[in-house]
């Protein structure tokens, strides 16, 4: 007997973990964490992408003094301990990309809290899973861009002007987060239809009084202050060029079209991968203005919706614009959500959205960072920090990029400005390395069609021999008992290798390190081919390059 009260007593009373209700709140927040999980995984798994180097090459560029472009640069400030971390590049960028998965977490709050302005919570909390939950969000609302910072900064302040009291200190925050997105990027100003219908939404309730008005205006007047001081300091330690204003130049041109959206087939794999919340997007203005929501919250409400048509008419619209684009959104499908989860259980549509995340997170393609990997500690291996090299994207930060970005609208802004500006850099200093990481540069070395001017495609085609893999080094190939008379471009030491070979009479063998200077030489082969390349300070890598693409798709 007494056993058995000991056993009792050490047993405890019986417990029992009730499941949630289907409608609770719980659901979606357990999905929220799940796939929070996933995407911290993803940080380290995940390709780095092309502008995702481009990011980090400004604050390496920065924090050498170099950096000459102060529009949508504010980043480099924030990240200027980066480089002073151990590792290559790309282990950089990863580390980078935690302090980006914070920012999607500021914007996850952001559309909980301003959700809550038109629904319950479970529905607010729905709304957050619903962005989460989007195939492009998933996979790039950590990356090492504009997008997470800008949007964490924007939806904060959405939610300043759509919850708080407009006194002064939520006022100063919301000018200064907006200033700071601003500063970030230029494509703050395409949220203009979500504030413009939150500032009408409470102005409205507010009854239409002037002294809201005013507040307001000087909301905005006071973002225009912080924008302005935080480009004038930031502007006044940076390199003085017009590069920076040329690229901007170049991109406002190539900002807006008219006609079929260049991106469209994004479009597509972005309604597929996101087809509640996209269907929730259609749904949306019918629900808004049939329920029985005041007037103004329905103004309100269409301006948080009214990004979705920015791929109809706004250019740059590739898979992560959409973690900038669909966060607003979010919040404007509530109204849409609420009634979807009057008919299904919370738990049914949380697990449908959790689903179709986990196919989106089990199709990545996790090989693809250890190729960049190798490259980016090979090249930094064989050549020292700070020499100059030619490639799309500036995929080496050690290094200092010599050439602009290689996009579309960098492109055409090369073509418009008329310059060789390979010949020119190549003239201005000494250039050993051209990586060959994108497809323009590939097809160009492969003697296809090139998209640069002739005088640069004939440049590089005679400057550069393939080494491994996308490294190409400064070099001349000769066939066995050949004579010629070949530019030196990029002076410097040469390694010799294969066939003796003589030049300007001197004769040479293999294995011999030759100094040539910049102008012509002449060349001539002994028996049996013969190559000068590049001396790089250690050996090629003796492992075969693993031929697969640099960059997942998107």
């Amino acid at each position: 007997m007494t056993t058995r009260a000991a056993s009792a007593e050490f047993s405890g009373p019986a417990r029992s973990f009730a499941v949630p209700a289907a409608n609770s709140a719980a659901w979606p927040l357990a999905a929220l964490a799940l796939l929070l999980a996933m995407q911290l995984s993803m940080v380290f798994t995940r390709a780095v992408n092309w502008d995702e180097f481009w990011f980090y090459y400004h604050v390496a560029d920065f924090t050498r003094g170099t950096l000459a472009q102060p529009l949508q640069s504010l980043h480099v400030r924030l990240f200027a301990w980066l480089p002073a971390l151990p590792g290559s590049g790309v282990d950089k960028i990863l580390t980078a990309r935690l302090v980006m998965l914070a920012c999607e977490a500021v914007t996850l709050a952001a559309i909980y809290a301003l959700s809550r302005r038109f629904v319950e919570r479970p529905v607010a909390v729905l709304a957050a899973l619903l962005y989460l939950s989007a195939g492009f969000v998933l996979q790039h609302g950590f990356s090492f861009r504009t997008d997470p910072m800008a949007t964490a900064a924007l939806m904060s302040a959405l939610a300043i002007l759509g919850r708080c009291r407009l006194g002064l200190l939520p006022l100063a925050a919301f000018a200064a987060l907006v200033a700071i997105a601003g500063m970030i990027t230029i494509k703050t100003v395409l949220y203009a239809p979500a504030f413009v219908g939150l500032a009408w939404m409470r102005w409205s309730a507010d009854g239409f009084l002037p002294a809201t008005a005013l507040r307001m205006a000087a909301a905005g007047l006071a973002t225009g202050v912080v924008f302005a001081l935080l480009y004038t300091g930031h502007s006044a330690s940076l390199t003085t060029t017009t590069e920076g204003t040329a690229m901007a130049a170049s991109a406002s041109r190539w900002m807006f079209f008219l006609g079929v959206p260049p991106y469209w087939q994004m479009g597509i794999k972005a309604a597929l991968t996101a087809p509640v919340l996209f269907l929730l997007a259609l749904a949306a203005p019918f629900a808004i203005w049939r329920s029985g929501l005041p007037k103004s919250a329905k103004w309100g409400l269409s301006g948080l919706w009214l990004p979705l048509t920015l791929p109809l008419f706004y250019t740059n619209t590739a898979a992560y614009f959409y973690v900038f684009m669909l966060a607003p959104v979010a919040v404007s499908v509530t109204i849409a959500a609420r009634a979807l989860v009057s008919r299904y259980p919370l738990a049914l549509v949380t697990g449908v959205l959790a689903l179709l995340a986990t196919g989106t997170f089990l199709m990545e393609d996790r090989k693809v960072i250890h190729r960049q990997r190798a490259l980016v500690e090979s090249a930094e291996r064989l050549l020292p920090p700070g020499t100059a090299y030619f490639d799309h994207n500036g995929m080496l930060p050690s290094f200092v990029k010599a050439n602009h970005l290689m996009t579309p609208s960098s492109i055409d802004g090369y073509h418009i400005g008329g310059r060789n500006a390979y010949v020119e850099a190549l003239t201005r200093e000494p250039v050993p390395l051209l990586l060959a990481n994108d497809e323009l540069i590939e097809t160009l070395l492969d003697g296809g069609e090139s998209a640069l001017l002739p005088d640069d495609t004939k440049a590089l085609r005679e400057t550069y021999v393939h080494a491994w893999g996308p490294v190409w080094l400064a070099g001349f190939d000769f066939r066995s008992r050949q004579d010629k008379t070949l530019q030196v471009r990029v002076p410097g030491n040469y390694r010799l290798e294969g066939a003796s070979l003589a030049i300007d009479g001197q004769l040479h063998r293999a294995g011999a390190v030759v100094n040539l200077k910049r102008g012509f030489h002449h060349f001539a082969a002994a028996d049996g081919t013969a190559r000068l390349i590049w001396h790089t300070r250690a050996p090629l890598p003796a492992r075969e390059w693993d031929d697969g693409p640099l960059y997942v798709g998107f």
